[in-house]
């Protein structure tokens, strides 16, 4: 090994290499693009910076052409094309009315369900933008992997609530503890619920989706991690005089098995109209089979306690009723026809004389 000692100016000649050679890295490239210029060679007698291990410092090389540049958000990839958006919110749309049906049917009033959104967002923004409380039901869409979730906010399902227990359907300012009565009804609209579900996707996939107990807390739920890309849907829900919003989110592991068939399988089975928005949602086909409660009032009368209480077997009770006056027939809660009473072979029966408004 050599006991060479570099002197100051050597030091000196071979710190502004290094210096030369990290300028030219950091050097901005020029705006035109040129051909690239070589340097014109150095004698070995000129005067050229030395580099470290004794070569002479690398070129610079001309500047790149520029590019087009296309900005991409990692946190919100997007991972569905917009067929296969088309796609679901056709599903959907066949949802929000086999679920209108269903409901009208199931609560005897008018409840009408539309599909007002559709966006892709991740489950993070989806979480955040649930008011808490709200009534949330984890659906596992069976042969589907993974988790979804489906959700109905507290005053459209309080109205629904209301009316199954022998409401109106009001809106109700309870808090948002539920009783044990009020779980079971809504482990029983869950099932309504499901079951429109799965007919809306019968021509993409076989659904049988199932659910655990409904949750008030959307903080709680967690199918999925929060920066995943995620389908929402939001629809509009109206019961009687409530109106409310319910929404679906779909995350892209569930969706996956089927984002290749989708577009193809929905257009192909003839789903592919759009409906319009003046369509209505529930049509008389639809309701034809809901069965309404008839009822024929005889008459009314006061009794006082103390007669009420002394009342025997035998006794007659006169009615407000003339013998030969007409009976109010209630269809539901409301009155719409007059009758006479009579006899139709063994039975009671009535014949109606006049139709109400």
């Amino acid at each position: 090994m050599s006991d060479k000692v570099l002197s100051q100016q050597e030091i000196e000649a071979l710190l502004s290499g290094l210096a030369a050679d990290e300028e030219a890295v950091a050097a901005p490239a020029a705006p035109a693009a040129a051909p690239p210029v070589s340097p014109a060679p150095q004698a070995e007698g000129d005067n050229a910076e030395p580099f470290a291990g004794g070569g002479r410092a690398p070129q610079r090389l001309g500047a790149l052409p520029p590019r087009a540049v296309k900005l991409y958000d990692f946190r919100r990839p997007d991972r569905f094309s917009k067929d296969q958006l088309r796609a679901l919110r056709i599903l959907h749309v066949t949802f929000a009315r086999l679920l209108s049906s269903a409901l009208s049917s199931y609560l005897r009033a008018n409840v009408q369900v539309r599909l007002t959104m559709l966006e892709e967002s991740t489950y993070d923004e989806y979480i955040r933008s649930l008011p808490s409380p709200t009534v949330m039901y984890v659906i596992s869409p069976e042969p589907l992997p993974r988790q979804a979730v489906l959700e109905i906010n507290l005053p459209v399902a309080r109205a629904m609530l209301d009316r199954l227990l022998g409401g109106n359907g009001a809106a109700s300012n309870r808090s948002a503890e539920m009783t044990e009565i009020e779980l079971t009804l809504l482990r029983t609209l869950g099932n309504y619920l499901m079951t429109c579900l799965r007919e809306a996707w019968a021509n993409v996939v076989p659904l049988q989706p199932s659910f655990q107990e409904p949750v008030l807390s959307p903080e709680f739920v967690q199918i999925t991690l929060l920066t995943e890309s995620t389908v929402t849907l939001v629809f509009e829900v109206s019961v009687l005089q409530v109106s409310g919003t319910m929404s679906l989110c779909l995350p892209h592991p569930v969706l996956q098995p089927v984002l290749d068939a989708l577009t193809s399988q929905v257009w192909s089975t003839g789903m592919g109209q759009p409906a319009r928005d003046n369509a209505p949602i529930a049509g008389s086909d639809e309701l034809a089979p809901v069965a309404l409660p008839v009822v024929v009032e005889l008459g009314r009368t006061e009794l006082a306690l103390r007669d009420l209480l002394n009342l025997q077997v035998g006794q007659v009770l006169r009615l407000d009723t003339p013998a030969d006056g007409e009976l109010a027939v209630r269809v539901g809660e409301h009155v719409k026809f007059l009758g006479r009473a009579g006899t139709a072979g063994k039975q009671l029966a009535v014949q109606l004389t006049r139709v109400l408004d």
